[in-house]
């Protein structure tokens, strides 16, 4: 295969004789560097190279104009808009959440040498147009963006004026000079010949340059494509070359650099895998066969990705085998846990208020990565400040709570400085904390991590200078965007041989370079092509008019690189995500269905799919046996007490209840930022103990209950920062909880009220605790069953056991046909928990109770629920004889067996 590149040296003999007098432009500063390198392979001798620029380098040469940052151009258009009057002023953060649109419109604007005052008049007539009323009212808002619009075209003009004045420019002022200065330039090289190298899409202003310099002696154009796409007037792969041949005069005669290769036979495979990391794993396997296959075939392999956020999957399954791999992208640093680590920094200093640091963000910094080995040369514990800040469950962290939690006063200085200091100074504080960090990581010897700290150091030492060159920088917010914004222009270089190895690089950094082996990734909708999403001020419609470029164009341009890339090639492997969503692209490119309908190209691809192997365990497989020591533990247990609850868990989850209770492995405590489930039982329990406990012994009558409703809000409080906010301070989510349980609580002691109009009820117990000795036959020690009852009250002259549910309990719940449904049937929690609190208050009273129940605080509408045996398709005993508590003493003696049953492992119950 002869490359592009060679082909054209081999058209063009003529330029070793005399290099000096050639210029050569092409696309990018990677396929002149490629050139270059095929220009000294042919060199039989020593000569001085050629110019050979990029097309952007070549442009500001043409103008005198240096591009300048960003950054730069962001404060001078903010500048020009303060400037402006008739206008509202906004602040830099506002202003930076448009500005960048509106500094691409202008870019585009001047590419394509669109006459702008045109433009703008027509924006503010739209503008105009879409404000307009029947009436001709309008309102401040309608008023400030009419304003804008008419006042565009002296921004823009200020704008341009002042960078001029320092020599520098965005892209498409250069472009625009340039094409106003093109004649002056030329004459003042003389008889300098021009070489276009592989362009196809060009904006006005270099289409004018090009045609332009063409016209001098010995210049021309080498356009790398193919006849399959240009011929065929509905290839959008040859939109631009169809454009030229029809406008451009000099190119009558076709375009020099066309090549038949899609008529030579190649191998496309298309191949489906689910996900983007799936992807990359794939592509490392792949490697790791092609370089099995044939070694020496790597140094022609490209694998491009179509999402260059598949570089760091994509590097941790490249095959070590490999010897030698050229990453042609940089890392972007905004991607390291190091970024991360500042923004969180700076989003806490912002989020901070006069209560203090938000818990949550606090609880993932002191949990960075980044940081552990700096908090271990201070002798700083994270988890104990951790456990301190989950135990005490604050929301605001202050001063006191820092300190209490162990934080050393220089980590507090450093990552939590006071309120009030200028960005400057935030700036500077971060310059800090790198300095800080260098010697812990030289310690360490990591120089990745090093090299990361380097960039930031840089790039904090720009923000101190960019905050005090311009003031409007005031508030943190602004600082915060400046970071972000400097962030997203760092990357860290890899180092490698450019010319050798495997080629891992973007779409568009395969322009002009040619591969025997093509590998492409993420060809998905949304991302090849990149599909609809164009932010500008202008309209579509606009923009046709002006002659400025939309979508289609866009999609366009990478239709081209797609099927440039495929030209040359004699093996590509094409991958697409086979699970669609927003994030990692839509469907499967409409590239993959153009290429399987292709007369040409379709007889020779072929669609595959591939499954990642994930070597999931199947549920349900883990099984504890009960060996001496664990049954030794169980005895243990038997001696302290089961509870209903524990119980209820062995028959939901034997499972679980090994985890839970037996080896004691609580949940992964985490900060309740909303309250539990759990939280939210315990305060309601908490307060109805309150409330209750003082008429124990008393009847229930309006007085006393009109008693506890006035005191009900205070107590679900006193209870709500007991268990959940220590500074009890409720908020959002927490603050209609909070409300809720007062409701809870108010619409349960109204419905007393109503009850004890209608009955003498009087409360026995509060809270109540029971402990029994149970004889099991089969086992050769005692059992105690322990329990906590709610409530034990009297009811004309009847006791009843009450447990309280803050979840919703059904009657059905409650009822049982058959007797070893409480054994097996975890829906039947609620009446085992009941039946147990009835048996222990039979074996300490000596008397049975006449009912069991619960009260729903989510279902009060059932009233109280109580437990019943169906004696008949439509007939409930809810009262409690001595046969019922026999019947179940019987079923608790079956369950408690299997507890201690050697032969029955714990495991997870079948679904």
């Amino acid at each position: 295969m002869q490359s592009f590149l060679d082909s054209v040296l081999d058209d063009l003999p003529e330029w070793q004789s005399d290099p000096s007098s050639f210029v050569f432009v092409l696309p990018s500063k990677r396929a002149g560097f490629f050139l270059k390198n095929r220009m000294a392979q042919r060199a039989t001798s020593t000569f001085l190279s050629p110019h050979i620029w990029s097309i952007e380098d070549f442009v500001a040469e043409i103008s005198g104009l240096r591009y300048a940052g960003t950054l730069h151009l962001l404060f001078r258009l903010y500048e020009a808009c303060l400037d402006q009057e008739g206008i509202q002023q906004e602040s830099f953060a506002d202003f930076t959440k448009w500005g960048p649109t509106l500094l691409q419109d202008f870019n585009e604007a001047d590419r394509y040498l669109v006459d702008t005052d045109r433009l703008f008049e027509t924006l503010a007539a739209l503008n105009e147009i879409r404000n307009w009323t029947p009436d001709g009212s309008s309102t401040p808002m309608m008023d400030r963006q009419i304003a804008f619009w008419k006042n565009l075209a002296p921004i823009y003009s200020r704008f341009r004026t002042n960078l001029a004045g320092e020599g520098l420019a965005y892209q498409g002022m250069a472009y625009r000079a340039a094409a106003s200065q093109l004649a002056s330039y030329a004459a003042a090289r003389g008889d300098v010949r021009y070489i276009f190298i592989g362009f196809n899409a060009l904006n006005t202003a270099e289409d004018r340059i090009i045609q332009q310099l063409l016209e001098k002696p010995g210049s021309r154009i080498y356009w790398d494509a193919d006849p399959h796409y240009i011929d065929n007037p509905v290839h959008d792969a040859g939109h631009f070359m169809r454009k030229h041949l029809r406008d451009w005069p000099s190119l009558k005669t076709g375009l020099a650099g066309i090549q038949n290769h899609f008529a030579s036979p190649r191998n496309i495979r298309m191949v489906g895998i689910p996900k983007s990391v799936a992807q990359a794993k794939y592509c490392g396997s792949l490697l790791g066969e092609l370089y099995a296959e044939d070694p020496g075939g790597i140094e022609n392999t490209a694998l491009v990705l179509g999402d260059e956020a598949l570089l760091t999957p994509v590097l941790h399954a490249l095959p070590a085998e490999i010897p030698a791999v050229n990453i042609t992208m940089s890392y972007p640093i905004r991607h390291s846990p190091m970024a991360q680590l500042f923004d969180l920094l700076l989003e806490m200093r912002i989020r901070k208020t006069a209560e203090g640091w938000r818990v949550p963000q606090l609880l993932v910094l002191i949990a960075h990565p980044y940081l552990q080995s700096w908090f271990r040369s201070l002798d700083f514990e994270p988890t104990r400040g951790r456990m301190y800040l989950i135990r005490e469950n604050l929301y605001y962290a202050d001063s006191d709570a820092l300190e209490a939690m162990g934080l050393p006063v220089t980590v507090r200085e450093l990552l939590l400085p006071p309120p009030g200091a200028p960005p400057s100074d935030h700036a500077k504080n971060l310059e800090d904390i790198t300095r800080a960090l260098k010697p812990v990581y030289q310690k360490a010897g990591d120089p990745l991590q090093l090299e990361y700290l380097f960039h930031f150091n840089q790039l904090f030492n720009q923000l101190i200078q960019l905050t005090g060159a311009y003031p409007f920088v005031s508030e943190l917010k602004s600082l915060q965007l400046l970071y972000r914004q400097l962030l997203a222009d760092e990357k860290v270089d890899f180092e490698g041989q450019p010319l050798s190895g495997l080629q891992v690089m973007g779409m568009l950094e395969s322009r002009n370079l040619d591969f025997n082996t093509v590998i492409i990734t993420s060809v998905n909708e949304g991302i090849l092509p990149s599909g609809k999403s164009n932010a500008s001020f202008i309209p579509f419609d606009v923009k046709r008019e002006f002659g400025m470029p939309t979508y289609k164009e866009k999609d366009a341009v990478y239709t081209y690189h797609f099927y440039r890339l495929l030209q040359r090639a004699r093996r590509v492997v094409i991958c697409y995500n086979t699970e669609p969503e927003v994030i990692e692209g839509g469907e499967p490119s409409r590239f993959i269905n153009q290429l399987r309908t292709d007369p040409v190209l379709g007889p020779q691809t072929e669609l595959a799919f591939a499954v990642p192997e994930t070597g999931a365990e199947r549920p349900g497989e883990l099984r504890i046996h009960k060996g001496p020591e664990l049954l030794e533990r169980l005895q243990e247990m038997a001696s302290s007490g089961f509870s209903p609850t524990s119980l209820s868990r062995f028959i939901a989850d034997p499972l679980l209840f090994y985890q839970r209770n037996v080896l004691g492995l609580d949940e992964t405590e985490e900060l309740e930022e909303t309250v539990a489930a759990n939280t939210f039982g315990t305060v309601l329990h908490d307060a109805l103990e309150e409330l209750y406990r003082p008429l124990e012994g008393a009847f229930l009558n309006r007085d006393n209950l009109a008693e506890l409703r006035n005191r009900s809000d205070s107590a679900i409080e006193r209870a709500f920062r007991k268990n959940y906010l220590r500074d009890g301070k409720a908020r959002g989510k927490n603050l209609i909880a909070l409300q809720v349980l007062r409701q809870h609580l108010d619409h349960f002691l109204g419905s007393e009220v109503t009850r004890a109009e209608k009955h003498r009820i009087r409360i026995l117990g509060v809270e109540k605790k029971f402990r029994q000795e149970l004889a099991v036959p089969g086992l050769q020690h005692p059992v105690t069953l322990k329990g906590t009852v709610d409530r034990i009250e009297e009811v004309d002259g009847q006791v009843r056991i009450v447990d309280y549910k803050t979840g919703k309990v059904t009657p059905a719940e409650l009822r049982v046909s058959e007797w070893e449904s409480l054994r097996t049937e975890p829906d039947r929690a609620k009446a085992f928990q009941v039946l147990c609190y009835a048996l222990l208050y039979a074996g300490d009273s000596g008397t049975l109770p006449e009912k069991a129940g619960v009260v729903s605080f989510k279902n009060l509408g059932a009233g109280y629920q109580w437990f019943g045996v169906r004696t008949a398709p439509r007939q409930t005993e809810e009262q409690i004889h001595a046969d019922t508590l026999t019947a179940f003493r019987e079923v608790l003696h079956e369950l408690l067996l299997e507890v201690f049953n050697p032969a029955v492992p714990f495991e997870a119950r079948p679904a």
